[in-house]
């Protein structure tokens, strides 16, 4: 059965049963259904394939709006809302939208309605119906057949991109993730009661795969439009989660909070994931409250997650392996090569990340840019970024060993490495460092790069190391490196010789 076929039967099971849940009010499976009729009303002319532009929020109307585009087979096209106004107009700009869907706050940003072209304009509305017409358009756009989703990247090492979702790969994810398949003849939809908890921004993977997983599985959904630790713990007790998520930003965040272990006691497990979760945040984690973390791994091209930890892997591994990111799930294969060669590395050896799957690629082998090594026990150990090296005078310095080598100092909770463009070898690398709340003596840069110093070579000690409150993030809690490159040229340019900011 198609996705849009079995989340039709999802939203028809029990339209009075609750579907939603945002800021303490409740909408039902009712709700989206109408959306999807809304939707079509709004469209006459325009059907499956149709390009869909959404500035998607962590809002019910915005919720809604996704799941009708998903159900009557037309393609989301994604639109970062958080994009400044005259990026965004930019943006929309050459996408060949049929329509663009947004709140009336979005709508009326600059540049925005001119952008769109002839696109209809399909305002949402925060009370009564979701989705209502503002301009019928032109009916003119480009048709995306078999495109779910156009899905923004996270933009972590650059300018964000979009990446084609088919129909047929993203059920194919939620296949190989353990989801239900289509129903047989005869059978109906048993709709869940405990819902999923989603925070991350559905405008990227990490959301939005969490709000479609919702609707194909008939889960309700506990909508937050931001992560905040308080309100993530109190949805995690009211409603007894078993299961939850925290990348290793938010993990942060939740520690230094103070939230009481009581708080989480219901969760059997968080997962882990849109990057690598250090080691020794994950220990300081389970420590404080008893509560497996579980790591994967994923890509917005792979529709997803690819590989993960288990709970019967946790309770066997748990100590040997922790920092790896999980073992593939069924149906998947992942494999280290050589970067030039493209050899098969050995076990426990680097190389570059290729990973087969049905839900991408069946019978092909998909190179990523990332570093990684798989054990003899068919776990995977990511590495860093192959696109992040810095080449220094001809010399490969890789962020992820320079940011390993702050990051025990145990006064850092967090370290970033970019490089820095330098006219005599090339490029630097520079970090920037956040340090643990409550340090006393608190370290300086040249006392934090004397301390890397013991484990870094010569060309791989940063020209500068900048202390920060917060690191610059992407919408998805990830470190943007744009964001943090561009901060830390300011540093560098104001002492270029290092005397004070930890030369190497």
């Amino acid at each position: 059965m198609s996705l849009p076929g079995r989340i039709r039967q999802v939203l028809a099971a029990d339209p009075d049963a609750t579907a939603l849940e945002f800021s303490d009010r409740v909408w039902t499976w009712r709700y989206l259904a109408d959306a999807v009729g809304q939707l079509d009303a709004a469209l006459p002319a325009v059907g499956p394939g149709a390009s869909v532009g959404l500035l998607a929020r962590n809002r019910p109307p915005h919720y809604a709006a996704l799941i009708a585009v998903i159900a009557t087979g037309r393609c989301v096209v994604t639109l970062s809302p958080l994009l400044a106004d005259r990026p965004l107009a930019g943006d929309i700009v050459g996408l060949g939208l049929h329509a663009i869907v947004g709140g009336a706050d979005d709508l009326a940003r600059p540049g925005i309605r001119t952008a769109a072209g002839g696109a209809a304009v399909i305002q949402l509305n925060d009370d009564g119906p979701a989705v209502a017409v503002a301009d019928r358009g032109t009916g003119a756009g480009r048709y995306r057949p078999g495109v779910a989703i156009e899905m923004l990247s996270s933009g972590t090492t650059g300018a964000p991109k979009r990446i084609p979702l088919r129909y047929a790969s993203l059920e194919a994810a939620y296949v190989a993730a353990g989801a239900e398949r289509g129903l047989a003849a005869g059978e109906t939809v048993r709709l869940k009661m405990r819902p999923a908890l989603i925070w991350s921004p559905i405008v990227h993977i990490s959301g939005m795969y969490y709000a479609v997983d919702c609707a194909y599985t008939g889960r309700p959904a506990v909508l937050l439009e931001r992560f905040d630790p308080e309100r993530w713990a109190r949805a995690v007790q009211r409603h007894q989660l078993y299961v939850a998520g925290l990348n290793p930003a938010a993990m942060r965040m939740v520690l230094d909070a103070g939230i009481a272990p009581e708080r989480l006691a219901s969760l059997a497990a968080v997962r882990s994931g849109t990057a690598a979760t250090p080691p020794e945040l994950q220990a300081a984690f389970e420590e404080r409250f008893g509560i497996p973390v579980l790591p994967t791994y994923g890509a917005t091209e792979f529709a997803g997650s690819v590989a993960s930890w288990s709970l019967e892997d946790h309770r066997r591994y748990g100590q040997s392996k922790r920092g790896a990111s999980g073992r593939p799930h069924p149906g998947i294969e992942l494999r280290a090569v050589d970067p030039e060669t493209g050899a098969i590395r050995p076990p426990g050896a680097d190389g570059v990340l290729e990973v087969r799957a049905d839900q991408i690629a069946a019978g092909h082998w998909i190179r990523t840019t990332d570093l990684a090594a798989i054990d003899e026990d068919g776990f995977l150990w990511i590495r860093g970024r192959a696109d992040d090296a810095i080449v220094r005078g001809g010399f490969k310095v890789h962020p992820a060993k320079v940011e390993a080598a702050l990051e025990a100092h145990p006064s850092v909770i967090e370290a970033s490495v970019v490089g820095l463009p330098d006219p005599r070898v090339g490029a630097v690398p520079a970090a920037a460092v956040r340090l643990a709340a409550g340090v006393g003596d608190r370290p300086t840069p040249r006392e934090l790069a004397e301390f890397a110093r013991a484990g870094l070579a010569p060309y791989e000690m940063s020209v500068t190391i900048m202390i920060v409150d917060e690191l610059p993030r992407t919408p998805s809690m990830k470190v943007s490196r744009p964001a943090l490159r561009d901060l830390l040229a300011g540093e560098a340019a104001t002492d270029r010789s290092g005397e004070e900011k930890g030369a190497g």
